[in-house]
């Protein structure tokens, strides 16, 4: 009888050890549950920040670019003002020639033509970097040009390139169209010419990046490629990985080819691979539905 009452007393502990087991197995599988999903907010929180961080750099480089245009539309104006100005004394003083007059509608011709090419020019990069913009925002999907908007997109980044004195160039069909999301696009172009930029090579050198845009079938195939470093077989596996930088302390985020893995694989429904050895370059490879 004593035996019984033992074996009861042990079933009981063993009861409400196991009850009690249950429910700390459930608090912690909703604490768990609940951390994976800040975990997973605060992830799109910095994706959502790296693409402004994008657009932002997108609205300073337009800017640079329309700088040139604009200031040169200045310079020109203002000296066709002082020469409007010299004209007008001369005439009001009596002592205005023939020559002068001619000379002077000579000038003016030749401003106006100046200050109407760069203000065009001015209007057409504003107008490029509103459709980018607005493509970057909305993701919405459209029939356009490959090369032109790549062109139209990366001039954004002509400062950048500049500067460290890289050659970005583009091979294509310019008649090549694709029916997708142009937004997209400019996203996955930016991030792959800023990691070859922030990534691939030291200061002081000069790289060479490239576009190349092949139509097969129903495919379109990018491959984008650059002449830098490369990347460690350590490394090569993890580059998609979202917060994974070799860069941490340069400010890298580690989401950039993140940002392009999702947009090609989720948004185009295309696939990316990535070919690379050290100090033989680095090649993206993309194909994407037509």
């Amino acid at each position: 009888m004593a035996i019984s009452l033992e074996n009861a007393l042990l079933y009981d502990d063993i009861k409400r050890h196991r009850d009690h087991l249950k429910e700390l197995v459930a608090e912690r599988t909703q604490e768990l549950s609940q951390t994976l999903k800040n975990l997973k907010a605060a992830q799109n929180q910095l994706v959502e920040s790296e693409k402004m961080a994008a657009l932002g750099q997108l609205v300073a480089g337009v800017a640079h670019e329309i700088s040139t245009p604009v200031g040169i539309g200045i310079t020109v104006s203002s000296a066709l003002e002082n020469k409007t100005e010299t004209l007008v004394t001369a005439y009001q003083e009596g002592e205005l020639k023939r020559s002068d007059l001619e000379l002077y509608l000579d000038t003016a011709l030749e401003s106006n033509q100046l200050i109407l090419s760069n203000l065009q020019q001015a209007a057409e990069l504003v107008q490029s970097f509103k459709q980018v913009a607005v493509d970057q925002i909305s993701l919405e999907k459209r029939v356009f040009p490959i090369k032109a908007y790549l062109e139209s997109t990366l001039v954004s980044l002509d400062p950048k390139l500049k500067q460290a004195g890289h050659a970005l160039t583009i091979s294509a069909d310019e008649a090549l169209t694709i029916n997708s999301y142009p937004g997209a696009f400019s996203q996955i172009a930016t991030n792959l010419v800023m990691n070859s930029i922030t990534h691939a090579y030291q200061k002081g050198e000069q790289g060479r990046l490239h576009f190349d845009l092949m139509k097969e079938q129903d495919k379109l195939t990018i491959e984008y490629t650059d002449d830098g470093c490369g990347i460690g077989p350590k490394n090569i596996n993890k580059i998609f990985d979202p917060f994974f930088t070799t860069a941490r302390s340069q400010g890298g985020s580690g989401l950039g080819l993140h940002i392009v893995y999702n947009l090609v694989t989720q948004k185009l429904k295309g696939a990316i691979s990535c070919e690379s050895r050290p100090g033989l370059g680095t090649k993206f490879i993309l194909t994407l539905p037509l």
